[in-house]
């Protein structure tokens, strides 16, 4: 019995350094290929970004058209060529065309005979024919990634916002690969050989600490059961048992209460948060939110505010009662979410007034949605024969570089006021 539970924790334990070890190797070298393979693109994509500054982008337009070669061509050409013999590990340094069968060169740095020249073409390799539709049409793809190398494509955007073409850096990857390969090896020989002598220390101390006293209580309590075998009297064994299940009893309840207390205080905290930043009727966001959402606003995207009012709202409550008037406050609240876009937040900051911020927006879709709102028919919330006529006003504001939310919020009050006395 000794043997066979020293052994069958020996062997979990050696198991489990071994899932542990390999688990680890897996990642830490993943991790390392990653941040290599990072490491080339970075290297390859600051050239690429670096020799499209060097390059006239309306000559470029030029050399594409005429294939004619001036001083200033042979100017950047040298340029080029010199960037290029500053890096040992670039092997290719180009700039290309493409369209949707063949690559068109305009500049390569390559002066062996396999180099090309202005005007020259060739047919696109298999990793390029993949992408030929996004290299035609001129789209950002990264890279590409051979046996031997990495090859960054960065287009070269003109003034017009046009891609005219594409500078192609190409870095060896051989020599990362061996690194790659003699960190693998290093990383085996250390990782298994700390983990093994870890395991070996855990499992001395483990034999010594626990296995040796069980072993030791198990033998007595066996002897004892032996001499003694009387029902009527607890036996040393059965209260040794009984003691060490309680308290292993007892931790589990004690954590599974504990764990219960954290659920419970979390799904409280959790409803008291979400009450705390929604308004109850209507179950938007309420102004506190809002102040919040304002603080931490860090974004300088478009964005388009939308500011709602209801009209006639306290003539409502007072003529038709406050249980009509929280009707049609929350027929405003459904109407707000009936327009919300995904990207949307919406607020009722005020006891008729609300409020609807849409981030990362373009000028078309906002201004559409505006429209959509106004030509909505559940614009007016009573219907003809209502003692009180209640509608929604709005007012809309957009910005291509939303640097103050609250500026732009305000403009759009203003506008809602304007819709608001247009009605009047």
């Amino acid at each position: 019995m000794k043997k066979s539970l020293k052994g069958r924790i020996t062997l979990l334990i050696f198991l489990f350094v071994i899932v542990l070890d390999t688990v680890s190797v897996c990642m830490n070298y993943r991790n390392f290929i990653s941040s290599s393979e990072q490491f080339s693109y970075s290297t390859a994509n600051t050239v690429a970004k670096t020799c499209s500054l060097i390059i006239d982008k309306n000559l470029l337009n030029d050399y594409k058209k005429t294939s004619m070669r001036d001083s200033e061509y042979y100017a950047t050409w040298n340029k080029l060529i010199d960037y290029r013999n500053t890096n040992k590990d670039i092997v290719t340094l180009s700039v290309v065309w493409f369209d949707l069968s063949k690559c068109h060169y305009i500049f390569d740095t390559d002066l062996s005979k396999e180099g090309a020249f202005l005007g020259d073409m060739c047919t696109l390799d298999s990793a390029q024919a993949e992408k030929h539709k996004e290299l035609a049409s001129g789209k950002d793809i990264g890279f590409i990634k051979y046996a031997d190398r990495m090859e960054v494509y960065s287009p070269i955007i003109s003034s017009s916002n046009m891609t005219i073409g594409y500078v192609i850096v190409g870095i060896s990857t051989l020599l990362a690969e061996k690194e790659q390969l003699n960190y693998l090896i290093r990383m085996i020989i250390v990782s298994f050989s700390l983990t093994f002598v870890l395991a070996f220390i855990f499992m001395w101390v483990l034999s010594k600490k626990v296995i040796k006293p069980i072993n030791i209580l198990a033998e007595a309590a066996s002897s004892y059961a032996k001499a003694k075998n009387d029902s009527n009297k607890t036996s040393i064994l059965q209260s040794i048992t009984i003691k060490t299940g309680d308290e292993i009893e007892h931790l589990f309840r004690s954590m599974k209460k504990m764990e219960t207390d954290l659920l419970n205080s979390s799904n409280s905290l959790s409803i008291a948060t979400w009450n705390s930043n929604h308004d109850s009727m209507t179950q938007l966001y309420n102004k506190r939110y809002l102040t919040d959402f304002m603080i931490e606003y860090t974004s300088e995207k478009a964005v388009a505010a939308y500011y709602f009012d209801v009209d006639n709202l306290k003539k409502m409550n007072d003529i038709c009662g406050h249980e009509n008037g929280d009707e049609v406050i929350c027929k405003t609240a459904e109407f707000i979410k009936k327009f919300l876009p995904e990207n949307g937040f919406a607020f009722r900051i005020g006891g008729d007034e609300f409020l609807m911020i849409v981030c990362d927006i373009s000028l078309r879709d906002a201004e559409v949605l505006f429209v959509r709102m106004q030509a909505s028919d559940d614009k007016r919330l009573t219907p003809p024969d209502s003692k009180v006529f209640c509608r929604i006003a709005i007012g809309y504001e957009y910005t291509q570089k939303c640097e103050n939310l609250d500026e732009l919020i305000k403009v759009a009050d203003k506008h809602m006021y304007l819709d608001k006395h247009s009605e009047r």
